[in-house]
């Protein structure tokens, strides 16, 4: 069946990424179906190259009521036969609902009174990854059809690298078969759900110890480079590349493709390293790991579970011993347990 499929997902980065296998998932349903993807222009390049996403809608954040008229104009024309809310806020719910002036379908996590505007397609369950739970819509759908889907860890890698992606990235990391490229991430968004940079500082020293191949590869926002230089500064590392601020979404994806393990706070980094197939390990504080812990067989994370969290991210703690109280020992223990395979 033709169908021309709308997805509304506009953020963060690790949302989308939680998103991905829900157009994977059509794509099975309705093997020739047209899915078409509205995203925030910020978060753009991590759709791109995703041979399943047919056109990338972009919505410009800042644009205001303006933009938000534009974008419904623009879509209108498109005649969607399915309009499908994965971000279900209130000013993406309205959207879809203006397109077709009917209730559209969405996951079950409902905020910001969208549900006047939304038919969630299951209840909600709070023990969910939202992984899974984005993706009921697609169980959802095949019912309807009469089909059967595949799990969506068994869809993984949901983010797939090309020949020249690859090559490329080979290139900027000037790779050597022989070496173990183990990544950072040691930013995030809001400070509380940072682990210290002096206890990254500490976790390397301490895997320099143990592993003899390793090379150091840290990866971020602009934000972060402070942090990232302070680290490296400390290091006195001879061999390292630090691509923090200097890539956009897609350039990270092929770098974090080449990842033997990725170590990081609860990011975009993580998601995509994971969404990527590639073995994670995420330090979790704030954030609830039920929720958003590393999606594939291969990765774990840290979590000391205080009575205070998980808190969210639009806390105002300032204190953050949930990341605080993780050690490097600790980190360090986990990783020569569970990631030392990939390491040797």
């Amino acid at each position: 069946m033709n169908k021309k499929i709308l997805i509304i997902k506009p953020s963060g980065i690790g949302d989308i990424v939680h998103s991905l296998p829900v157009a994977i998932g059509l794509k099975l349903i309705y093997p020739y179906c047209k899915i078409h993807w509205v995203v925030f222009n910020k978060f753009k390049d991590i759709l791109y190259g995703l041979d399943y996403i047919d056109e990338i809608i972009l919505w410009n954040r800042n644009g205001g009521l303006k933009e938000y008229i534009r974008l419904i104009e623009e879509l209108k024309k498109q005649n969607y036969d399915l309009i499908i809310d994965l971000q279900v806020l209130f000013r993406t719910a309205l959207l879809g609902y203006l397109l077709k002036f009917k209730k559209i379908i969405s996951t079950s996590y409902i905020r910001e009174f969208s549900n006047f505007f939304v038919s969630p397609v299951a209840k909600f369950d709070k023990n969910l990854h939202a992984v899974e739970r984005n993706y009921q819509v697609v169980e959802f759908l095949a019912k309807k059809e009469n089909k059967s889907v595949p799990k969506p860890i068994d869809l993984l890698p949901w983010i797939k690298i090309n020949k020249n992606e690859d090559e490329y990235a080979k290139k900027l990391l000037e790779f050597d078969s022989n070496k173990k490229y183990i990544f950072f991430s040691v930013g995030s968004r809001g400070q509380h759900k940072i682990w210290p940079k002096e206890n990254f500082l500490e976790l390397i020293n301490l895997l320099y110890k143990k592993f003899k191949n390793l090379f150091l590869v840290f990866v971020g926002s602009k934000e972060e480079i402070d942090r990232v230089n302070w680290v490296i500064s400390n290091l006195h590392l001879k061999e390292y590349k630090n691509f923090v601020g200097y890539t956009d979404l897609h350039q990270l994806c092929a770098l974090l493709n080449n990842a033997a393990v990725v170590v990081s706070n609860d990011s975009g980094v993580a998601h995509i390293s994971a969404a990527l197939d590639r073995p994670t390990l995420v330090l979790f504080g704030p954030s609830d790991p039920t929720w958003f812990y590393p999606y594939n067989m291969k990765s774990g994370y840290i979590y000391k579970n205080l009575k205070c969290s998980p808190c969210g991210i639009k806390t105002l703690c300032k204190n953050n011993r949930c990341m605080q109280e993780i050690t490097p020992q600790e980190v360090f223990e986990y990783i020569d347990k569970n990631f030392s395979s990939y390491l040797l």
